[in-house]
């Protein structure tokens, strides 16, 4: 798998029809002569002269679509097909989950910190999928940076997330250092596979 286009963030300018890069800023609001002149260039789109919240704030050119930002936001997150993840150290052992969010299954499992092996399989309901893309949007994980790392520990916490989006995949990892909202995102992982994960 080669690592997708989303593993910088969320590219807010692609349009969530087409998926095409080729697309103007909207700007709404009553223009300058400025504003007049990149509109001309086809640097921008001139938008109304009223600023009203949810407005399009892109256009494609290509499609002709307009979309705001939590459009793109509710389209990125509606591609990801499976998320797989992985937390623990040597001591406490390793916890793995995959969440395959098409085929409404999960896989748990725990390895090491001197207790057996044990592997959970796990079938869920679209609500469960539902519930999971909000919690993970509410973890702003797609954008979360692709490593996090703690200089100078030797041991403790090291993780890892596998973002599946049709056949490209997004990597990020962390050792001894976690995102703002990692807990967010345990808890999401904890309530769709009614299993430990932290």
């Amino acid at each position: 798998m080669k690592i997708g286009a989303l593993d910088m963030g969320i590219n807010y300018k692609q349009c969530s029809k087409c998926g095409s890069k080729n697309s103007l800023r909207i700007i709404d609001g009553m223009p300058g002569p400025e504003l007049f002149q990149e509109a001309d260039a086809g640097k921008v789109k001139l938008g109304g002269c009223c600023i009203i919240e949810g407005a399009p704030e892109y256009f494609c050119n290509d499609c002709k679509y307009e979309w705001n930002r939590e459009q793109a936001i509710d389209g990125a997150y509606s591609k990801i097909k499976t998320v797989k993840a992985s937390v623990g150290g040597y001591f406490g052992g390793y916890y793995n989950v995959e969440i395959d969010l098409v085929n409404l299954k999960t896989i748990w499992s725990h390895r090491g910190g001197g207790e057996a092996e044990s592997t959970v399989h796990k079938t869920i309901r679209k609500s469960t999928v539902v519930k999971f893309i909000e919690q993970i949007k509410m973890a702003d994980l797609l954008n979360w940076k692709a490593k996090y790392i703690e200089p100078g520990v030797c041991d403790g916490a090291q993780w890892s997330v596998e973002i599946i989006i049709d056949r490209s995949a997004i990597k990020k990892h962390g050792d001894n250092k976690f995102p703002d909202n990692w807990e967010i995102f345990c808890k999401a992982v904890a309530r769709s596979t009614s299993k430990i994960f932290e």
